[in-house]
């Protein structure tokens, strides 16, 4: 055979090759997305099967890539309108917080049940944060769940089905105890276990963890953060509802100075 016959027949080679490959790949990629990545309906679709807890996780990663996915287009495309803005009330979710709420300083932690700095925060600067501040009346310190994948998402909303007065109790628990409940074999069980030892019956557990509804909003609320405050990651704490931003696991100095800031000391 001739050099360019060769060649030709090299090229024929590579070019089969080639698209045996993206067939592959495609076949993957319909397989792990359901064929419609970002696709609101079948979304719904798919949280309306849910069945087992094998489907739910996976339901409930998927609306989670959806939302921070969907957060992260609209800032790349726009700039936030204002540096101060509340996010919207949204009637299942309410406030959880600590301290006072007429505190000068008001503190938003976006935290991910899952999240290992969060739980490292949570038991660190965390207790001397309310120590020092928050049981003193300076800080005004509020819980918004920012989960990461699937067991965080139904754990805050667990958490939420929770008494108010319970709530901040069972995340101290779920966030102290995560290596145990988050990661094991079968989460829903060991976070039903947990729910149990706060109060819940097994019924109610059954009907928190399939409300649709509160999945929703927790979902919305993920959103308008990542649009608003440019959450992206956990730990992230919102001051004043956006006069300052911190990213990440954050010291006891870190807020010292904050605080001492805005109360002009």
């Amino acid at each position: 055979m001739s050099s360019s016959g060769k060649g030709i027949l090299g090229l024929l080679i590579a070019l089969i090759i080639f698209l045996l490959a993206a067939s592959a790949g495609w076949q993957y990629f319909k397989k792990t997305n359901g064929g419609s990545y970002g696709d609101d309906a079948q979304t719904a679709e798919m949280m309306d099967s849910q069945e087992t807890t094998e489907q739910a996780t996976e339901q409930a990663n998927a609306l989670l890539q959806e939302t921070h996915s969907s957060g992260a287009d609209v800032l790349a495309n726009a700039k936030r309108a204002a540096n101060i803005q509340k996010l919207t009330d949204r009637p299942l979710l309410g406030v959880r917080g600590v301290g006072n709420p007429d505190a000068p300083v008001q503190i938003q932690e976006f935290f991910s049940l899952t999240c290992n700095h969060c739980a490292s925060f949570h038991t660190g600067a965390y207790q001397e944060l309310k120590a020092k501040h928050i049981d003193t009346g300076n800080v005004y310190f509020i819980y918004q769940e920012f989960p990461l994948n699937g067991p965080a998402l139904y754990g805050s909303m667990i958490a939420r089905c929770m008494p108010e007065d319970r709530y901040a109790s069972f995340i101290d628990l779920l966030l102290r105890e995560q290596d145990k409940w988050a990661f094991s074999g079968d989460f829903k069980a060991a976070l039903k276990q947990n729910a149990a030892l706060a109060g819940m019956s097994g019924e109610d557990f059954e009907a928190c963890f399939a409300n649709k509804d509160l999945q929703k909003q927790i979902a919305a609320n993920i959103q308008e953060a990542s649009q608003v405050y440019e959450i992206s990651s956990t730990p992230s704490f919102v001051i004043n509802n956006g006069e300052r931003v911190l990213h990440g696991g954050q010291t006891i100095e870190a807020f010292d100075a904050v605080v001492k800031e805005i109360m002009g000391e």
